[in-house]
């Protein structure tokens, strides 16, 4: 399955403010990529979108991002922590059996709207549990819409 049409132009942009790494530090290539997944989370976050490692304890893809439900994802740089890589967004969808789907959370890195909530810091231990709460409620509501949203078909 190819990239939906606004899921490529969403990655354009998210490309033109955070160019693709081209470098030898392969951490570099993960750290842009989850930041593109948390990017398309909250573009599209009826999708479940999110990133993606091969196994436990193996660290996240640092070029592929994907989505839950069916489990599979797009390979979307060429040469991945090299000074070659390129943006590859003619991908073609692969299925990620095996692996691990990894949650992110939703980010507006392009537009910079949406900010992450901070750690919890000091404070009572009902305070730190409140916000532990929160989190948990707010993922769990962002699971249920993603579940329930209507299925989309693209053919062709």
């Amino acid at each position: 399955m190819q990239l939906p049409d606004e899921v490529k132009e969403k990655i354009l942009q998210f490309v033109n403010k955070y160019p693709v790494p081209k470098t030898t530090n392969v951490e570099d290539s993960q750290v842009w990529t989850h930041r593109l997944c948390e990017q398309l989370k909250f573009s599209f976050p009826s999708v479940g979108y999110g990133h993606k490692s091969a196994g436990p304890g193996r660290p996240h893809s640092s070029d592929v991002f994907c989505m839950a439900s069916p489990f599979i994802g797009w390979d979307i740089i060429f040469q991945s922590g090299s000074p070659s890589a390129e943006l590859n967004l003619n991908a073609e969808s692969i299925d990620l059996g095996g692996q691990i789907f990894e949650q992110v959370t939703a980010y507006d890195h392009v537009g910079g709207g949406d900010t992450p909530p901070p750690p919890p810091s000091g404070g009572t231990i009902e305070e730190k549990l409140d916000r532990i709460i929160s989190l948990l409620t707010t993922y769990h509501n962002e699971e249920m819409d993603a579940i329930t949203a209507p299925r989309i078909t693209r053919i062709g």
